[in-house]
């Protein structure tokens, strides 16, 4: 999983991102990948009609599939190499993608797998075979020596041992049937297949030099500047069925964290295609040579308060700051309007965990300040963290004047990179957004006490909170599992350890030409190798 920051939204890939970050997110189920082709003559950067530029809203950070951290890594990730299973277009169920055929258990114990034969690796690192997915699922589980301690670890959770049973077939061994297997692990980064060997020789520089079976392999990294990749002449084709093959010779990843120039970028030919300002979607809508599309994913963003600062340990604070809070004039002042409101963590286009009752905060200065006076508060100053995403600046500006209305003096803090998951410890009130994917394990995974110190950026620990969620990963009746989701949700809102803010909508702006390449929101990410024009 991955809190991912979103995409080409921020947080995209928690699995990271998964935080936000990223490009296109797609609409689930509704979103067909658009493709076509014209060409986008002289839209690529440097004057290459071969190679197609996208903006990132942030740099790659990592590219080891156990540890990516954003929607930019998946974006990458996503053209470079490939799963057993994956989403396509117009379908809210996995099809396989380097899985020749899967079977499984009555009990959902075992899944045996034959692999397509003939798959290449990048780099001359031989074929595709069973030993490379033993590999790929059993580092990210711990099993292998040593435990690479991954970020992902809890998507193989109940994962025994992958048994290799030919060159090209094996049989993944659960110790209990695992929910999210088919929805989130197989098709999401914990299901990316790796080559071993190329692993074993180039260890932690695995990270910025990955190697798959992927249309596109790994060129180059530039910090701050871009990454490129070049198509791969050897690609197998897996996903011959559903897509055409790409057009570009190179793909070129740019980062631009800041929201105006990305405008600049997109309108000016510099990148091909990017996520825009949300204040900025009418005018490109009203630019007949530029087109927009439009996506509702299940990212979502949160006012979040580390429950273990000295300031912010009582909840009659947390919950004081959270009755101050307007955040319907935050997404208005942030957002243009442009994306949905946010009542508890797991949106209600997720299949199951929805929580329909969840309370409907609405501002309330007079309640805010008595609950400061029961808490024996008064003349509070708080910093609150923003990292680089779409709209926090603007969602910080209007927090302070919220909190001024009941006596909380804010001071804004912005933390550039990956600096403000650094200082997780150490944070007091924040913004921040997490990517999210089908199974709602994606997303109280989070907020476990495992990810306190890591990406749990509340510090909140609560037994029944996590004993809920191992149940319900290993519970297959949709309605029980439910049921476990909304009481999470319910004890989550107890302690008041965040405000809701939003399931994100992004809004990508691109010349008319250019045929976005959408996964369905299920997948939460793109694939920039299928985009067109």
């Amino acid at each position: 999983m991955n809190p991912d920051k979103s995409i080409v939204s921020a947080n995209w890939s928690r699995r990271g991102f998964l935080k936000t970050s990223g490009l296109v997110v797609a609409a689930l189920g509704a979103a067909p990948v658009l493709s076509a082709c014209s060409g986008v003559k002289g839209a690529g950067s440097e004057g290459d009609d071969d190679v197609l530029a996208i903006r990132t809203v942030e740099d790659l950070q990592n590219l080891d599939p156990g540890f990516m951290a954003s929607s930019t890594d998946d974006a990458i990730m996503v053209c470079i190499a490939e799963n057993l299973v994956t989403y396509v277009p117009g379908k809210t169920e996995p099809v396989n993608e380097l899985a020749e055929k899967i079977t499984s258990s009555e009990d959902g114990l075992t899944h045996e797998f034959t692999l397509k034969k003939g798959v290449q690796f990048h780099g001359g690192y031989g074929e595709l075979t069973a030993e490379d997915v033993k590999f790929s699922f059993e580092r990210i589980a711990g099993l292998t020596k040593p435990d690479i301690e991954s970020t992902y670890q809890g998507d193989w959770a109940t994962l025994k041992e992958v048994e290799v049973t030919g060159k090209h077939t094996g049989v993944i061994k659960l110790s209990k049937p695992f929910a999210p297997l088919f929805y989130t692990t197989l098709p999401g980064n914990a299901g990316l297949i790796i080559s071993k060997a190329a692993y074993d020789e180039l260890g932690e520089d695995f990270a910025t030099k990955p190697v798959g079976t992927g249309p596109y392999e790994f060129v180059e990294w530039k910090r701050s500047q871009h990454t490129t990749l070049k198509q791969f002449d050897k690609w197998a084709y897996p996903s011959q069925k559903w897509a055409d093959k790409p057009q570009w010779k190179r793909i070129k990843f740019v980062p631009i964290p800041d929201d105006s120039s990305a405008d600049v970028a997109v309108e000016s030919g510099e990148v091909d295609l990017g996520q825009i300002a949300y204040s900025s979607v009418k005018r490109f809508k009203k630019k007949g040579d530029f087109k927009v599309t439009t996506l509702p994913t299940l990212d979502y963003a949160f006012i979040g308060f580390n429950v273990t600062h000295p300031k912010l340990r009582d909840v009659k604070v947390r919950k004081a700051l959270r009755e101050a809070l307007d955040v319907d004039s935050i997404l208005e002042a942030a957002f243009d309007g442009e994306t949905r409101r946010a009542h508890a963590l797991i949106s209600e286009d997720v299949p199951v965990g929805h929580w329909k009752d969840a309370p409907r905060y609405q501002p309330d200065a007079a309640a805010a300040k008595q609950q400061l006076k029961d808490a024996g508060v008064s003349g509070l100053s708080l910093e609150m963290g923003i990292a680089e995403e779409p709209g926090a600046e603007q969602v910080a500006e209007i927090v302070q004047q919220n909190m001024k209305k009941v006596g909380v003096k804010v001071t804004i803090k912005k933390y550039p990179g990956d600096q403000m998951h650094e200082q997780v410890k150490s944070l007091q009130m924040f913004y921040f957004s997490f990517s999210n994917q089908a199974d709602p394990s994606w997303a109280t995974v989070w907020f476990t006490g495992d990810q306190v110190g890591d990406w749990n950026f509340m510090s909140w620990e609560n037994k029944e909170f996590d004993r809920l969620h191992d149940a319900a990963l290993v519970e297959l009746d949709p309605d029980k599992r439910s049921d476990m989701y909304v009481r999470m949700q319910e004890l989550m809102d107890e302690d008041a350890i965040a405000a809701w803010v939003m399931y994100r909508t992004n809004h990508y702006a691109h010349p008319r030409e250019v045929r976005t390449s959408l996964i369905p929101q299920r997948f939460a990410k793109y694939r920039a190798w299928a985009v067109k024009s």
